[in-house]
């Protein structure tokens, strides 16, 4: 969790609101850590309002490699039960956060800024070691009394926190005594010691190069050593970063072996995707390319050419972009990154009958990849194949947390079919996992006053409305709804 943020977060313990709101208390006596089921239902509820809030990049591509490498570390991190799910936030200022129930967002700044996979894995395992080591559940239980509202407003100022750079996080609970930041301190530098142990050894479980995390630091600390307040990276504020602390973690990665996993490249080429996705326009990214020469190392000539390639087909220069990516083709015809720019042509080029060939083709090498199955769920839509697309994503959908983009595909592939009752579902879905409950209900109302309608499904869509009735009473008590919303 964010280190100077958390500090701030934990002197919250102020008398309670006027409002009481009847949810359980805990770190007190009787009620102990956080249980595993309600930090779970919290964190899915963190996870609707980081979405609500932040630009969260859906990108397939980009998303499955970061569960990947996040997932390569969970499962050599010491609690490989405990779920972790990463995302993107789209997001210049470098930082990295960790919620409850396992979320972890890293900001697409700390993304372009990282040079290695071995260094962005050194971040993320460093949040998985505050989420394993239950930083935040100890937190709470380190305070008498921590009531849930007070909860909500910390994770409200964790999602304040994370996106902007950090600042409106402090802003968010200047009304907190301030005598109270210095007595957590010690605390929380703890925590961060923790973090950076448990961290490299779980770097080198998975076979990552566990001096990473202390290059990472040394590099940030050197380039703003000078820098201060506003001038510092958010990520530097939240994790401060002392010479201590680096040669402590320089000291402890040479008593453990490097990197044993042979690097492909991956990294390089999804950090030229992320850049070219979240620039502020294609002409941006375009110019990107222009003005920066590329690099003399093959591997990572060969990610920013591809880099400029997606940059030409966002601009519309997609003669350009096929040359560029039958170029890198050549040679590398298997890399996925390749194979799905090459889908990602044919439909800039309006060739969706082609785009699902090639989908298709893909899919051999790479079965259920979900963004290949994206592509082609899209282009079969594009053909008027809508039964083909529902085909394709179905199973998507009945994941505990589909995707968004898999269900506003499904919602228009129902429309194509004609079928209103699953197109009202699918949109409802969308907006629940966005975090806009009220609309979600809204949708299904209108589905069950459709007519006619299957008794199954006025069924389901009965139940459905009344968990998501639940859900929005828990997030109206616990968050106050609006009191996460970046405005």
């Amino acid at each position: 969790m964010l280190r100077r943020l958390m500090c701030l977060l934990l002197c919250l313990c102020v008398p309670r609101a006027q409002a009481e709101i009847a949810l359980p208390e805990i770190g007190d006596a009787a009620g102990g850590l956080l249980s595993a089921q309600l930090e779970q239902r919290i964190g899915v509820s963190f996870m609707r309002q980081v979405r609500q809030s932040m630009p969260v990049l859906d990108d397939a591509l980009v998303n499955g490699y970061l569960q990947g490498v996040g997932q390569r570390l969970g499962r050599n991190s010491g609690d490989a039960q405990r779920g972790f799910d990463f995302f993107v936030v789209t997001d210049p200022t470098l930082n990295a956060f960790a919620g409850p129930g396992g979320y972890i967002g890293v900001n697409s700044g700390l993304i372009l800024t990282t040079r290695t996979e071995d260094e962005l894995a050194s971040v993320l395992g460093h949040e998985i070691a505050h989420v394993t080591q239950r930083h935040l559940p100890r937190a709470f239980e380190n305070q008498q009394r921590m009531t849930m509202p007070t909860i909500a407003a910390m994770l409200g100022a964790i999602i304040l926190g994370a996106y902007g750079g950090g600042d409106a996080g402090v802003a968010a609970i200047t009304a907190v005594q301030a005598g109270a930041v210095q007595n957590q301190i010690d605390f929380t530098r703890q925590n961060e010691s923790e973090a950076d142990r448990i961290g490299i050894q779980t770097l080198s479980a998975a076979g990552f190069d566990p001096k990473a995390m202390a290059d990472f630091f040394d590099r940030m600390h050197q380039a703003t050593r000078f820098s201060a307040g506003e001038q510092m990276p958010a990520f530097l504020r939240t994790h401060p970063v002392t010479l201590d602390r680096v040669s402590e973690s320089r000291d402890r990665a040479l008593r453990l072996p490097g990197r044993r996993l042979p690097d492909n490249g991956a990294f390089l080429h999804l950090r030229e995707r992320v850049r070219v996705l979240t620039a502020t326009g294609p002409n941006d990214a375009l110019r990107y390319y222009e003005q920066n020469a590329m690099p003399d190392e093959p591997m990572a000539a060969r990610a920013w050419r591809y880099g400029e390639a997606l940059a030409l087909m966002r601009a519309g220069r997609t003669e350009q972009a096929a040359a560029r990516l039958t170029a890198l083709s050549a040679n590398a015809g298997d890399f996925l990154p390749y194979r799905v720019a090459q889908v990602e042509l044919a439909m800039a080029n309006n060739q969706p009958a082609a785009a699902s060939a090639l989908a298709r083709e893909d899919l051999k090498l790479y079965p259920d990849n979900l963004a290949l199955q994206l592509l082609l769920a899209e282009s079969e839509l594009r053909a008027g194949h809508a039964d083909v697309t529902r085909g394709v994503l179905a199973a998507r959908a009945h994941q505990a947390q589909p995707a968004p983009p898999v269900l506003e595909l499904l919602a228009r592939a129902a429309e194509q079919r004609g079928d209103k009752v699953e197109a009202f579902q699918m949109r409802a879905e969308h907006h629940v996992q966005n975090g806009r409950l009220e609309l979600a209900m809204e949708q299904l109302r209108r589905a069950s006053k459709l007519q006619p309608i299957a008794f199954a499904q006025l069924a389901t869509i009965e139940a459905r409305l009344r968990q998501l009735q639940d859900d929005l009473e828990f997030e109206r008590q616990f968050f106050g709804r609006r009191a996460l919303t970046v405005n």
